[in-house]
């Protein structure tokens, strides 16, 4: 018997948050269209939201994506996020592909649309090595690596803080599913759910006061829109 998704979204037919979908017409079956519009909102159990958003690069598995406004034609689109593209005067939020279940390949591919997590509880983040050294709640930053996000920062002004999202363990420890719930396709082959894994809750940059009077003396800098 198949092992039912942890998270259940509650308010649409036929989301699945576990799968990307390509649009192609000459493959089986056929996908003409997505099921639905980009910017379209789920909600799910245990308070976990979600946003249909298209995939502008090539996106890992597990890393955290920048979403922008996109254009008129292809709206809500998702970068894996840098310290560079943070700073997008187009960004509208930061979302997860923590709970995608990998396939015949370890990413999505571009211009593939899928379900950005905003909020939830336990989503793999695998591909942000940096976490291992986090041991309890501190802030999180954007890093050169795309997707990636780590605990430690050389330099805070090089680097975007983030506030709505906590690394919950490292990356050297494995819970057991009857205290994690099993999230996503990052599960060793005892059911375990390995980590890091995340809290979020709609992660928005942090402007300290520090950046807040350099913005005011008229320097442009780390300047967000979410």
């Amino acid at each position: 018997m198949a092992t039912p998704n942890f998270y259940q979204t509650l308010n649409n037919v036929g989301v699945d948050v576990t799968q990307y979908v390509k649009v192609s017409a000459s493959e089986t079956p056929d996908t003409p269209a997505p099921q639905f519009l980009p910017g379209t909102r789920a909600f799910g159990s245990d308070g976990s939201e979600y946003l249909f958003v298209q995939a502008s690069g090539s996106v890992s598995l597990t890393d955290f994506v920048l979403i922008n406004a996109g254009t008129n034609l292809s709206p809500y689109m998702a970068n894996s996020i840098t310290t560079t593209n943070v700073t997008s005067s187009i960004a509208v939020g930061l979302g997860s592909t923590g709970l995608i279940v990998a396939g015949s390949v370890t990413f999505i591919p571009a211009g593939a649309y899928f379900w950005a997590c905003t909020k939830g509880q336990y989503i793999p983040a695998t591909t942000s090595v940096g976490l291992a050294s986090n041991t309890k709640g501190v802030a999180l930053f954007t890093t050169a690596t795309a997707g990636v996000l780590s605990s430690v920062t050389t330099n805070q002004s090089l680097a975007a803080a983030f506030q709505g999202i906590v690394c919950v363990n490292s990356l050297t420890v494995s819970i057991p599913s009857s205290i994690v719930p099993p999230a996503g396709g990052t599960k060793s082959s005892t059911g375990y759910t390995v980590g890091p894994v995340v809290n979020l809750n709609n992660p928005r940059p942090i402007v300290s006061i520090a950046d807040s009077a350099t913005l005011v003396a008229g320097i442009v800098n780390n300047i967000f829109s979410f």
